[in-house]
């Protein structure tokens, strides 16, 4: 006998969700492949998640790509500022574990720790481009990183999702490979919407400060 409550079931409403996230994580993928577009994409992907976030009526792919479309001089231009950074910083790593002794070490060290920064300002900064007019991504990314700092868990769920594999690569290539086909199936848009979930209390805070 068909259940007319099934749709509205826990199970049901897990699905839905799960589906979104792969189809989000889709879009991004493919928004990411030119690379120079990757910061137009994680916007946009944003974008979308803070409605999920919030409850808010969304379409995937609709709003993914008017959101792309909307944000994306501004994200990319971002994007490629916050790149030559992340490039300096990989550098900097690179001139470390050349050097022996305990300059290598500081180099070793203060890249690491930059390039946490860095990748805690990308997710707050984008997730905040994704849902509110900004002038400058610099500005964006400054206040992404105080948003990181004021919510350690989402830092915590965007620094393990998105800085998890690179390291993997590096020290463990099994684990990488075992883990990758995983990751590109659903772990950009699992991470984008937990950050947005988690982000979401401060969301409201400023929302409530705008009006």
């Amino acid at each position: 006998m068909k259940n007319n409550h099934l749709p509205d079931s826990p199970f049901f409403r897990f699905m839905d969700v799960v589906g979104d996230v792969f189809l989000l994580n889709l879009c991004w993928l493919a928004g990411c492949l030119p690379v120079v577009t990757a910061g137009a994409s994680t916007t946009a992907a944003f974008s979308v998640a803070g409605k999920m976030a919030a409850g808010q009526e969304y379409r995937v792919f609709h709003d993914y790509g008017t959101a792309f479309r909307r944000d994306f001089a501004l994200s990319t231009r971002t994007w490629l500022v916050m790149v030559v950074l992340g490039l300096l910083l990989w550098f900097d790593y690179q001139l470390g574990l050349a050097k022996s002794g305990s300059l290598g070490g500081i180099l070793i060290a203060s890249a690491s720790a930059f390039g946490v920064i860095w990748l805690a300002a990308l997710g707050g900064g984008f997730a905040l481009l994704g849902r509110f007019a900004y002038r400058r991504g610099r500005d964006a990314m400054k206040d992404g990183l105080r948003l990181c700092l004021a919510r350690p868990q989402a830092a915590l769920v965007w620094l393990v999702f998105m800085g998890t594999l690179p390291v993997l690569y590096g020290s463990t290539p099994q684990l990488f490979w075992y883990l990758f086909p995983l990751w590109l199936l659903i772990g950009g848009g699992t991470a984008i919407v937990l950050t947005a979930r988690l982000l979401r209390p401060a969301f409201v805070k400023i929302e409530e400060g705008q009006h």
